[in-house]
């Protein structure tokens, strides 16, 4: 970079490490599994779903769901990656809306 350029705000920023900075890998659980924890009015629209599709489709579509949020006649569902995504709106969605009762759903990515 030339040094007759001044770019505002450039090493302005203090960088703070926390003290016990260290990364820690938590093991990824079944949907099912963390909404009881998490969300148990969720559970029955996922016993629900689980009916409608079956049990091999609701495993391998909506048990590694990252996340579902259900507000009124609205839910959205964040997906693991852009396939995922897909392939839950390709097959999912009339059983998101009769489990769930909802008219809008939205399928996100988590990326």
């Amino acid at each position: 970079m030339r040094d007759d350029l001044v770019v505002p705000g450039e090493h302005e920023e203090n960088f703070v490490l926390a003290k016990d900075a260290r990364v820690v890998t938590v093991p990824f659980t079944p949907l099912e599994q963390r909404m009881a924890k998490e969300k148990p009015y969720l559970m029955e629209g996922l016993a629900k779903l689980k009916e409608i599709l079956g049990e091999d489709s609701f495993k391998r579509l909506i048990s590694n769901v990252h996340n579902i949020n259900l507000s009124g006649p609205r839910i959205m569902l964040v997906a693991d990656n852009e396939l995922h995504r897909t392939n839950i709106e390709r097959e999912c969605l009339p059983a998101i809306a009769e489990a769930f009762n909802v008219t809008n759903i939205r399928v996100v990515t988590q990326g």
